[in-house]
């Protein structure tokens, strides 16, 4: 299936990109212009409404967005009964062997 977009056209990936980069002045040119290209690479894929081009485009992106600190993500699953054992299992101040100790 054939895609395509103006030399002008800027997708939403890239408007979400474009959004994401303007407060980062610390990502250099060279990674600006390799997240821009992989951004339009995703809007073309989407646009050519094809899962298979959309799912490579899209880890690539999420790979390059990582790599450049723009991922930020969900907090890590803690195993809450996991916190309790590590909690009990520290020593305290307030412990004594008896009522001399």
């Amino acid at each position: 299936m054939k895609c395509s977009m103006r030399p002008n056209d800027v997708g939403r990936v890239e408007v979400g990109l474009n959004a994401d980069l303007a407060d980062r002045p610390d990502i250099g040119k060279a990674a600006r212009a390799s997240l821009r290209a992989q951004a339009r690479a995703l809007d073309l894929a989407e646009r050519a409404r094809d899962p298979e081009l959309i799912s490579r485009a899209n880890a690539i992106y999420l790979a390059l967005l990582d790599a450049n600190g723009l991922v930020t993500g969900s907090p890590p699953v803690t195993d809450s009964f996991a916190e309790l054992l590590a909690e009990l299992g520290r020593p305290s101040a307030d412990l004594r062997d008896g009522p001399d100790g």
